[in-house]
């Protein structure tokens, strides 16, 4: 004689394992959504600001960030802040960024184009992004930080290699010129007489063949360096690292005036 299996305890065991499926499923996927991603960016904003930003990240729910505070002299930028502006390290989901970012805009009257108008606010596009430690380096380059969720220890480390290539690199140079004095002319210049008999200025140094050689040296290097680098370069050198740079002064001067 045939008869009806009773499954009613197995079907409400295989029911119960699809829903702590979906369950899971459904935990993964929000878990997914929520990953704190890393945003970089900069914006003109004052010094004083900064327990606001502090506060603000707290409002958001932001518990890993870095704020660095930065000021540039004798240059045409950040011009409505005098300098003043503020680099962002901020990890947190797209959604909460987005609201960060806009009240961040709206609260500070962020618009205009950097140097040009206004106050300015950008933000690294994330594909840009192929090394997440070197740009939290390069925001921590002036040691003048506010941060949470790292621990002393990474700070540490990306202040030490906030610091590493450019340093290395112009201590590098500054010992080779101390060594080899490229400034020093073999012979003085001649004196000429301009139009009205009067004698031009003629520098002591060899200016010329300073910067040739500073030049040069990145090249060597495989580093691109402009104009404005080349003469910046070679005022450290003359202003603080040549031997009898005193005695040289009216040379430094014109030099520092004429460039």
């Amino acid at each position: 004689m045939g008869y009806i299996e009773d499954n009613e305890d197995t079907d409400k065991a295989f029911s119960l394992q699809c829903e702590k499926h979906r369950q899971e499923l459904k935990a993964k996927k929000l878990e997914k959504q929520n990953i704190g991603e890393y945003h970089f960016g900069f914006a003109d904003i004052n010094h004083k600001c900064k327990q606001v930003l502090v506060d603000m990240m707290t409002e958001y729910g932001i518990e890993k960030y870095i704020i660095a505070l930065e000021k540039v002299e004798g240059k045409k930028t950040h011009i409505a802040t005098q300098g003043e502006h503020i680099h962002f390290v901020v990890n947190c989901d797209d959604k909460t960024f987005k609201r960060f970012k806009d009240t961040l805009k709206n609260k500070y009257e962020l618009s205009g184009k950097n140097g040009k108008t206004g106050r300015y606010m950008g933000w690294i596009n994330k594909d840009k992004v192929k090394n997440e430690h070197k740009f939290m380096a390069y925001t921590c380059k002036d040691n003048n930080l506010v941060w949470k969720g790292f621990t002393e220890d990474e700070i540490k480390e990306l202040l030490k290699d906030s610091f590493q290539k450019t340093d290395t690199i112009v201590d590098e140079l500054m010992n080779w010129l101390k060594q080899y004095r490229p400034e020093l002319r073999k012979e003085q210049p001649a004196t000429y007489l301009n139009k009205w008999k009067e004698p031009v200025y003629q520098n002591k140094l060899d200016i010329q063949k300073l910067e040739v050689e500073i030049l040069k040296f990145h090249m060597n290097k495989e580093k691109r360096i402009c104009k404005s680098q080349v003469k910046n370069l070679a005022l450290t050198y003359l202003q603080i690292h040549m031997e009898n740079r005193m005695e040289e002064l009216d040379s430094i001067y014109h030099y520092m005036m004429n460039n």
